[in-house]
């Protein structure tokens, strides 16, 4: 991937993709996703795949990869263009419901697999206990560890009813 923008893209704009880039980027996610959405959310009508690919200087295929990863997050949507054969897309506007769709499908899917995964580490410290795979210092060590991580779940389970109130 090219590491510049279009220069057509205004300055206000290149640093507004650049950002959302970069926001992306410290999510774990690509940063041409993020600058994708970035270039959708700030254009006045929507953008072929070529659009984005030659605005954002990356190729077609990652233009491609980051728009379906987009619409199954429901952050775009595909849009008709009389005349046009080619597939065109847009940003959801609403950046509520685009992070009200990102807690239910990422945020609160992880926590969840979290607790079950917590549960299983907690089952197999004791199995190794048992079979004398860890001294007592370790054992303790780790259940202290594990409490710690497992108050730190609790607190944040705690805190979601009142997260999904302002989403």
């Amino acid at each position: 991937m090219a590491e510049t923008l279009s220069k057509s893209l205004p300055s206000s704009r290149r640093e507004f993709v650049e950002t959302a880039g970069r926001l992306c980027q410290r999510f774990g996610l690509p940063r041409s996703t993020g600058q994708i959405y970035g270039l959708l959310y700030l254009a006045p009508s929507p953008l072929s795949l070529d659009d984005i690919a030659e605005l954002l200087s990356i190729s077609k295929a990652s233009a491609s990869t980051g728009t379906r990863q987009l619409l199954s997050w429901h952050a775009i949507k595909q849009i008709w263009v009389p005349g046009d054969r080619r597939d065109h897309f847009e940003a959801v506007g609403d950046l509520h419901d685009l992070l009200r769709a990102g807690y239910e499908k990422f945020f609160r899917p992880k926590l969840e697999r979290s607790v079950s995964k917590m549960d299983h580490l907690l089952v197999c410290l004791e199995a190794d206990r048992k079979a004398g795979l860890l001294t007592k210092e370790e054992h303790a060590f780790c259940k202290e560890r594990l409490a710690h991580l497992r108050s730190l779940q609790t607190r944040v389970q705690k805190l979601l009813p009142l997260a999904e109130k302002f989403l």
